[in-house]
């Protein structure tokens, strides 16, 4: 029993330190941030970070791939073959709007990796692998709307792409969280993007 609530507590201090490190890598960037500051925003000494997460850049790694797979899989769950494609993309772009929008602290962190790839090219490659699977179902909900005749005709990967620069975009573009009527027309949009007649 004992030994459970020592591994709870563990896992504990180690979201603690995880939410400090990416809201400080959030904040200052990767190179103004230092493993002092990290420690002492998560309330924990400073080799208590050094020993869950080893060195800054490993702190990094972990905070910007671990939450990035599921973050991908939520985004991804739209049918691709719909009875009503209209009805579906406005769902999944009011809820990728909505998503991109919650998710503001944490895309910082994606910003700063595809801004220095050179400098982080493991996460980047993480990223973009993970990011290829939305971008490929994009492109076969597209197709598959098209062959329906249900959207207008268009090069599916340039469609694709230009939603997912979108929705990235729009993270980028504000600081505060703009109002929900706003969101809505960002969505609609976004909507407009895929030709839904």
């Amino acid at each position: 029993m004992a030994s459970n609530k020592v591994a709870r507590n563990m896992e504990l201090k180690k979201a603690r330190i995880l939410e400090a490190a990416t809201s400080i890598f959030a904040e200052k960037g990767y190179e103004s941030t230092t493993m002092g500051d990290i420690a002492k925003k998560a309330g924990v000494g400073f080799g208590t970070v050094a020993t869950y997460f080893g060195s800054k850049e490993e702190l990094f790694y972990t905070c910007v791939v671990q939450p990035w797979q599921p973050l991908i899989a939520e985004l991804q769950t739209f049918n691709v073959s719909p009875i009503s494609y209209q009805h579906e993309i406005e769902e999944m772009t009011k809820k990728h709007v909505t998503f991109f929008n919650e998710q503001k602290v944490y895309m910082h962190l994606i910003v700063q990796v595809n801004g220095q790839y050179e400098k982080f090219p493991t996460m980047f490659k993480h990223i973009n692998q993970q990011t290829n699977e939305l971008y490929e179902s994009l492109i076969q909900l597209i197709t598959n709307g098209q062959k329906k005749q249900q959207l207008l005709e268009g090069d599916p990967s340039i469609i694709a792409i230009s939603y997912i620069s979108l929705l990235f975009g729009l993270r980028l573009s504000y600081v505060d969280n703009p109002p929900e009527e706003m969101l809505q027309q960002f969505a609609t949009i976004a909507m407009r993007l895929f030709g839904v007649k």
